[in-house]
């Protein structure tokens, strides 16, 4: 399995581990841009993005201060045949060997690239390679003392109502006393109705059975999660943080918006629209005015799932 030599990861003071590309730079610019405001340097590993292929993304991260890399590790979709059209793959044992290989290259990345802040995606998309970079991040990260893993919300699926108490739900997350409302509930038909929303916005044409079909697993998923109770699951322990922006942090997230989503079928930018209208609503309901993206930091534990055990806890620097 060819990927980045991890010789080639030089010193850092931020980690950011992404699928792709893309999906960190929509999720939490504004706080890639703050690392590089203070002099810590930022860098961007995307996974499953082809090793020295230049990229929108990589153009991105450059704006905002950042480096970026790509793993070269195979998509799902190079892994193996994918489900019916519009659905994302799964996670299944055939995606163990890319897991290991990842899981190897961030636990190396740690100490050669020395980085103290660390962020990883929650797994909010819910596909293998989502859910890979996840579990791969944190059975690296969680357990190194002296560096704070950060799970950022992706975006847009964050912005579907009841998503990230679902995923939190099916991690078994424990949230401390207090931080319980930051996992939003919402009615299941508000859930469901949303569901397809993330694919309309990257651009993703989806036939109507695959619609149909991620109404049908975000139903099941939903249905999963309602018995959690997040003061006494036995998951990983969670922090809610908010990171708020200032109205040129707004400008330049919305600047990355709009080139990383693609224009419709009649060259209009309502992917882009319909993003910065729910981000707006995400900020005021997180307490900023401008611009706010939401991380979950590891805390402490003896209890749980194996790769969430005893992390550090460090207050956001």
């Amino acid at each position: 399995m060819d990927s980045i030599d991890p010789d080639e990861l030089g010193r850092c003071d931020s980690l950011f581990v992404t699928p792709r590309g893309e999906d960190v730079l929509l999720a939490c610019p504004a706080r890639i841009e703050r690392e590089a405001e203070r002099g810590r340097r930022a860098l961007v590993l995307a996974l499953f993005e082809p090793v020295g292929v230049e990229t929108e993304a990589a153009r991105c991260a450059a704006t905002l201060g950042a480096e970026y890399l790509a793993a070269g590790f195979p998509s799902s979709a190079d892994r193996r045949p994918g489900p019916a059209p519009g659905l994302p793959p799964e996670r299944s044992s055939e995606d163990d060997p890319v897991s290991l290989a990842a899981t190897r290259l961030l636990s190396l990345a740690a100490p050669r690239t020395q980085a103290v802040n660390l962020f990883a995606p929650l797994g909010l998309g819910g596909s293998a390679d989502d859910l890979v970079a996840y579990e791969a991040a944190v059975r690296a990260f969680a357990t190194e003392p002296g560096r704070n893993l950060f799970l950022y919300e992706e975006r847009p699926e964050a912005f579907v109502p009841g998503a990230v108490r679902t995923r939190l739900a099916l991690l078994g997350a424990r949230l401390p006393p207090g931080a319980q409302r930051s996992a939003e509930a919402a009615s299941l038909a508000r859930h469901l109705w949303a569901a397809n929303d993330p694919l309309r916005i990257r651009g993703r044409a989806v036939p109507l059975s695959g619609r149909l079909g991620r109404i049908a697993a975000a139903r099941r998923r939903f249905k999963q999660a309602s018995p959690w109770n997040p003061l006494r699951a036995f998951g990983p322990r969670l922090q809610p943080s908010v990171h708020v922006g200032d109205e040129e942090a707004l400008q330049r997230a919305t600047a990355i918006v709009e080139a990383l989503l693609p224009k419709d079928a009649k060259g209009r930018a309502r992917p882009a629209e319909q993003f910065r209208r729910q981000a707006a609503a995400a900020a005021k309901r997180l307490g900023g005015v401008y611009h706010a993206e939401r991380f979950w930091l590891f805390l402490p534990s003896g209890e749980g799932l194996p790769e969430a055990q005893h992390p550090m806890e460090m207050a956001e620097a």
